[in-house]
């Protein structure tokens, strides 16, 4: 049996700061990156002692670099791999673990997001997040979510899925761990083993579908919007018609690719592959605005546009 991990970063444990996130902020190496590979190690020690005869681990986290889980700490049976969840009814695999995950945008909750900062997903109007939109890529069975308090609170049609809370926000600037960090491992592998056994729960992957966005974008952005199919309804809302979700992978991309522009300056351009590279650049002036703007997006109400009625 292949058993997917999906590991993004923003819900792991013990991840306490928002710049153990960024790879051009010292947080990231000196905490994050170590955090993020242990979650994602106590997740795989459990499915392969489940039965889960191989491991693969998507690094779904966007921080500037990579690389953000170290191959090296991942137990035997493990892997690291690049696959787009997309395309991975093509390459057989059996089960979806989601480790390290976050309350979409609008939610109150610690770095929520959809994506990228500045971006609001509906489909049929429902709001969804990066668990939803990975859960019907992969088109397999979603053992369980590893992640934030508030993303459990928030899941809509994902309800049911199993759920370890292992952080708690106090803010969207500030989180909590749940459980101390051998806690926290020991807690990950018995959630993975025993959401193995249960054998998950099969997302209902929508068809027919009205997909629609939320974010500004300048000329440039509409323009890459509208050859990716979007149709634009306002200055901020933006709607394709897709035939089944697996269609949203091109509108998609150009909707994070619009949204993301803003901050492009901060994640390009730059080597932070490694600690030396990033220590070598962390005093450029364009990633200390870099950080500084983090620090602001995170400190400011999010527009009306990007907060939902909905909670």
């Amino acid at each position: 049996m292949r058993v997917v991990i999906s590991a993004d970063m923003e819900g792991i444990s013990q991840l306490v700061d928002p710049h153990e996130i960024l790879a051009f902020a010292r947080p990231y190496w000196k905490t994050g990156r170590r955090r993020m590979t242990a979650d994602v190690a106590a997740a795989a020690e459990g499915l392969l002692a489940a039965g889960a005869d191989e491991v693969v681990v998507l690094d779904n986290h966007g921080s500037g670099n990579p690389v953000n889980v170290l191959g090296d700490a991942l137990p035997d049976g493990a892997r690291l791999e690049t696959w787009n969840v997309f395309d991975l009814p093509s390459h057989g695999v059996d089960a979806l673990l989601q480790v390290g995950y976050h309350a979409r945008a609008g939610v109150p909750a610690f770095i929520s997001h959809t994506y990228v900062p500045g971006l609001r997903l509906r489909v049929d109007g429902e709001l969804i997040g990066e668990s939803h939109g990975r859960a019907w890529a992969a088109d397999v069975p979603l053992l369980g979510i590893v992640g934030n308090d508030a993303h459990e609170r928030t899941l809509g049609s994902l309800v049911g899925v199993p759920y370890l809370a292992v952080q708690r926000t106090s803010s969207i600037a500030h989180a909590t761990p749940v459980f101390d960090e051998g806690a926290a491992r020991t807690a990950i592998a018995g959630f993975a083993a025993d959401a193995l056994r249960r054998g998950g729960v099969i997302p209902a992957v929508p068809t027919d579908l009205l997909f629609e966005a939320s974010l500004r974008a300048g000329a440039e952005q509409i323009r890459i919007l509208t050859a990716a199919g979007w149709r634009q309804r306002s200055e901020t809302e933006f709607a394709v018609d897709l035939a089944s979700w697996p269609a949203a992978r091109e509108p998609l991309a150009a909707a994070m690719e619009a949204a993301i522009a803003p901050w492009l300056a901060y994640f390009a351009g730059f080597d932070v592959t490694s600690e030396a590279a990033a220590e070598a650049v962390h005093d450029e002036p364009i990633l200390r605005e870099g950080r500084e703007r983090i620090d602001a997006w995170l400190d400011e109400p999010q527009p009306e546009w990007l907060t939902p009625v909905l909670a």
